[in-house]
């Protein structure tokens, strides 16, 4: 009896075999030839499924933006607290450091080597599916979301160009984390705590507040405690010559 193939799943099993090669080597650099030989299958196969590089290209891409926010979203979809959900983001994104990175090598291909119009309807598609599933997960607004999303696009092409580490990747996470888990975490729970929390982060992470001496804090101090001692001695003779003028009075 044959056995039976599921079309879907074979196709997103030459996806992940084909997604290191792709992003090792780079779209230009690569034949279906090549591609065939490296995940162990015959051309014939690869042009069944892959009606050409540019199409197995653009299906790559919609499969790992695909798999990376539907996994996310399952992951999360039995946790009820947005704290925990976040927590569990945090080390997805953590995780996921080297995915993102991939993605965006992909991506650069796609927009040099295919028309625009298919560039920009996967983008759309992409976008908008992280979006909507990190919105509705940690009970934020899409705008916030959405910026996330860019946000992420921005440190995933700093980590190529620079060839960051992974403990840089995951120190521009925990600033994320601190930054961004009084907005999502503590103010649904408690809006004062919240503010108390982001009043804290803007001092020690956001602001560029003067850095003030202890020489001149000292001075000022010593500074404010004459002038108090100066208000008091004023005080005390204006105090001494009402005594001595209402005295005189009583004697006349």
């Amino acid at each position: 009896m044959p056995k039976i193939v599921n079309h879907d799943e074979y196709r997103q099993e030459l996806l992940a075999k084909s997604l290191s090669l792709f992003t090792r080597k780079g779209y230009t650099n690569i034949t279906m030839e090549e591609i065939a030989a490296e995940i162990g299958v015959s051309k014939g196969i690869l042009y069944h499924y892959f009606p050409s590089k540019e199409k197995m290209l653009a299906q790559m891409i919609s499969w790992t933006g695909y798999q990376n926010t539907e996994e996310y979203i399952n992951r999360t979809s039995s946790v009820e607290k947005v704290r925990d959900r976040f927590d569990m983001i945090v080390d997805y994104w953590k995780e996921k450091g080297k995915l993102y990175e991939n993605i965006m090598l992909l991506a650069f291909d796609m927009y040099r080597n295919t028309d625009i119009k298919h560039w920009k309807t996967l983008y759309d598609v992409f976008a908008e599916r992280y979006t909507a599933g990190m919105s509705k997960r940690l009970n934020i607004s899409r705008q916030f979301a959405h910026s996330i999303f860019i946000y992420f696009l921005g440190l995933s092409f700093h980590s190529i160009a620079t060839g960051s580490n992974t403990d840089e990747y995951n120190k521009q996470i925990d600033f994320l984390d601190v930054i961004f888990r009084p907005l999502i975490v503590d103010a649904p729970e408690d809006i004062d705590k919240a503010a108390q929390a982001f009043k804290k982060v803007y001092k020690t992470f956001l602001a560029n507040l003067p850095v003030v001496e202890k020489d001149t804090v000292k001075k000022k101090m010593k500074n404010t405690k004459t002038v108090k001692a100066e208000k008091k001695l004023k005080r005390v003779k204006t105090e001494q010559k009402i005594l001595i003028s209402n005295k005189s009075n009583k004697k006349q």
